[in-house]
């Protein structure tokens, strides 16, 4: 089968202490201090047996994340800026749809003919987080498109609690392409509602949400706040075509940064009052969170989802006075995140399809990333 494979040269940093677990298993904690020189292309692979616990899922369509981009760019030295957990080579993709078509000895939750999208992180439910109830920060992770092969493939192994059924979306969206086309944009939707609402505390109805970054997470997002009631969603965007993708999906507040000074905009669109809740979705910390800070309501909460490349000196006496709370949220495990969103999106709420701004078949799958790259569309998706 065809698949879209990530390979690069282990070459730790001199600096960078290598565990002898990553050692043992060549996959690095920290990618952007071990992968160097990566190499990108489609190539043939054998078709994947599921295990016992797993279902093979043929993949209708993925979506390119910006984690996969940061696979293939590298600093001047040729290391990855990439920097959590990956082992090279890979199939990358991990937001994905399709259909069943096999199903491991053991499983019994889905059968041949399903839709399904699914998670990343495939946890061992055994160690002390999992048991604690927090499998998102399991102690023997793997993740699908980083550690295992993922999804810029014709099929896919995937274990079974992974999984979810979208064939609840038929209804709002028709056929099933159209289902499968909408159903891969799940996974991003996820990371911020997970962000909003199982990692921040008391967002309510009628909120005014600002989003710092109006990429594909920031996008998505937007359609999230905006599905579960905010009075306003403002939104800050550097890219004018990004911006228009915004203003396309319905958004009237959003601006360029660079152009409008965003606490001033943002005191003119609440009235004074600041934002009762921020998201940083850019990565451009040194710029967003000083904005930020002299925009918070009382109260606010400010969810931190992007992988920034550096840390923001923070103004924390500005938090105290506010009773502002800062939440670091990543990923999207547990607290039935992906039922919920799933929800939304089958009662109409929810519809990310307008966000998709480019389309690629498998074999020009390595155009899809390069595409990406640019950070000019919405979502780019491989249709498989």
């Amino acid at each position: 089968m065809q698949s879209l494979v990530v390979d690069a040269e282990w070459d730790p940093r001199s600096e960078y202490d290598v565990s002898d677990a990553e050692r043992a298993s060549k996959k690095a904690m920290n990618s952007s201090q071990v992968w160097r020189d990566p190499d990108l292309r489609v190539t043939e692979r054998e078709r994947p047996t599921p295990a016992d616990d797993e279902v093979l899922v043929r993949v209708r369509y993925a979506g390119v994340c910006g984690s996969d981009v940061s696979m293939l760019e590298t600093d001047e030295d040729g290391y990855v800026h990439y920097s959590a957990y990956l082992g090279l080579p890979n199939v990358i993709g991990h937001e994905f749809a399709g259909e069943i078509v096999e199903t491991g000895d053991d499983a019994q939750l889905f059968e041949a003919g399903d839709l399904v999208t699914a998670e990343v992180t495939d946890y061992c439910g055994r160690c002390d987080m999992c048991r604690q109830g927090f499998m998102g920060h399991c102690e023997n992770f793997e993740q699908l498109g980083f550690t295992i092969p993922g999804a810029f493939a014709e099929y896919v192994a995937v274990p079974e609690k992974l999984c979810w059924d979208v064939s609840s979306l038929r209804e709002a969206y028709g056929t099933d392409d159209e289902v499968l086309r909408a159903a891969a944009t799940i996974e991003p939707s996820t990371i911020t509602y997970h962000g909003l609402f199982a990692r921040a505390d008391g967002i309510l109805p009628g909120d005014y949400h600002v989003y710092h970054g109006a990429g594909p997470i920031g996008l998505t997002g937007m359609n999230v706040s905006r599905a579960a009631g905010a009075g306003k969603v403002i939104a800050f965007e550097p890219s004018d075509a990004r911006r228009e993708v915004a203003r396309d999906l319905g958004f009237d507040h959003v601006y360029d940064p660079i152009e409008r000074d965003p606490a001033e905009t943002i005191a003119s669109i609440t009235d004074g009052q600041g934002a009762d809740v921020h998201v940083e979705t850019a990565g451009a910390v040194g710029q967003t969170y000083p904005a930020i800070e002299d925009s918070l309501a009382e109260g606010a909460n400010v969810v931190h989802i992007s992988n920034a490349g550096s840390d923001p000196g923070l103004a924390l006496r500005k938090y105290q006075g506010s009773g502002a709370q800062l939440y670091g949220s990543e990923g999207h495990t547990g607290h039935q995140v992906y039922p919920r969103v799933i929800r939304l999106m089958a009662a109409g709420k929810l519809d990310n399809r307008p966000i998709v701004t480019s389309t690629f078949d498998l074999e020009n799958a390595a155009d899809a990333v390069r595409q990406a790259a640019e950070r000019v569309d919405g979502k780019v998706l491989v249709e498989i």
